[in-house]
């Protein structure tokens, strides 16, 4: 593929120290889901491990290469796991989500048992996102159950909060006062047990906005990676002196560049007429590298130190950019999509705002083929 995403592990090493730090003295969990948010799942793990109490994943086969790539912290898999991908998950020493009464709840007990073994699990309510987890009705007799099972391991009692974004949210003020209730009425009784359950509920918004989400762990995820979850929470932690680092950059080298008259239509569709003289340049990369097709002449990238403007549609493989601003620019030069070129940048959070969407989107789509380059002054 012709690109290359480049990470900073150093940014991403200075980011989890001082998130850690925010959040103390909870714990700080790094969530690496997605591809690490599309930065390099084993770089990133390894990179942010001695900085973590946990690492947060999605899936199964995350743990399992985590595992594969030496990472020896707890890893917790906040998503389903297949009842047949149980036995690895004990094996690989893997926490795992839990929300089921029923044949599900049961697999887990008949895997521990097989193995004489106990399950670590971490019990999920729904407060409120009204996705996975147990009702807040049925959370208590349903932990008092799990914790009659010999065979598990009550590690954890979280949730998710749905609208942590907003500074004023009575909704996330309810989610909190959900997970409370319940937790008042299972925590003495779990802890007659001698089973103390690490609480969390906040991920990075939260942990930045309501610092009284905290609890015993935060579950660190877009922030790890130097991107804000909002403009309110950025707008807060800079007020508190709080400053993250983007680690991701991501480039390519012009293809070539072409004359163009004024009027010649530019691409597909011709949704884009030169309106003067020009030089076009053509960025080897499109909508199947990552690049949202919402950006078609509306977005801009970076070469020779000029922000350039994208025209006409961006195609699957290829994107074409109006370089009045790097005159001198020709083919092979440098262009940095995401990233910055003298004083010129251009940031995800401008891709978010191109296609409409958020930050979190643009780098979970980069591809996984596409080039990974680790940068860090430790094995420079």
């Amino acid at each position: 593929m012709i690109g290359s995403v480049r990470v900073s592990l150093d940014a991403l090493r200075a980011n989890a120290q001082a998130l850690r730090d925010l959040v103390a003295p909870a714990k700080a969990a790094f969530v690496v889901k997605s591809n690490a948010y599309g930065h390099g799942l084993a770089a990133v793990g390894r990179a942010v491990e001695p900085l973590a109490h946990r690492i947060c994943v999605y899936s199964i086969d995350e743990a399992i290469a985590l595992r594969d790539a030496g990472i020896t912290r707890p890893i917790f898999v906040m998503g389903p796991i297949e009842s047949a991908n149980l036995d690895e998950a004990l094996t690989r020493k893997v926490e795992i989500a839990l929300w089921d009464t029923h044949s599900y709840l049961r697999a887990v007990a008949n895997a521990a048992g097989r193995r004489h073994m106990r399950f670590p699990v971490h019990v999920k309510i729904n407060t409120g996102a009204a996705r996975l987890g147990l009702e807040p009705r049925d959370a208590p007799d349903a932990i008092e159950d799990y914790a009659r099972i010999s065979e598990l391991d009550i590690t954890g009692v979280f949730s998710h909060l749905a609208a942590a974004e907003e500074l004023d949210s009575p909704f996330t003020s309810a989610q909190v006062e959900k997970f409370e209730h319940v937790m008042q009425f299972t925590q003495p009784s779990l802890e007659r047990k001698g089973i103390r359950p690490i609480r969390h509920i906040a991920a990075s918004a939260a942990a930045m906005l309501w610092p009284q989400t905290r609890l015993d762990m935060a579950r660190i995820g877009i922030a790890l990676y130097g991107l804000w979850p909002s403009a309110q929470t950025r707008i807060a932690m800079n007020g508190a002196d709080l400053e993250l680092q983007p680690a991701l950059s991501f480039g390519t080298k012009l293809a070539a560049v072409r004359p163009v008259e004024t009027g010649t239509p530019i691409g597909y569709g011709c949704s884009y007429h030169a309106p003067k003289t020009t030089r076009i340049g053509i960025v080897p990369l499109g909508y199947a590298d990552g690049i949202p097709r919402l950006l078609s002449n509306r977005g801009a990238f970076v070469v020779g130190g000029g922000r350039c403007p994208i025209v006409g549609r961006v195609c699957m493989n290829m994107t074409m950019i109006d370089l009045a601003q790097a005159p001198e620019a020709k083919p092979g030069d440098p262009v940095t999509l995401i990233g910055s070129q003298g004083a010129a940048a251009v940031s995800c959070d401008d891709w978010a705002e191109w296609a409409e969407t958020i930050n979190y989107e643009i780098v979970t789509r980069l591809p996984g083929d596409l080039p990974r380059i680790f940068d860090s002054a430790e094995t420079a």
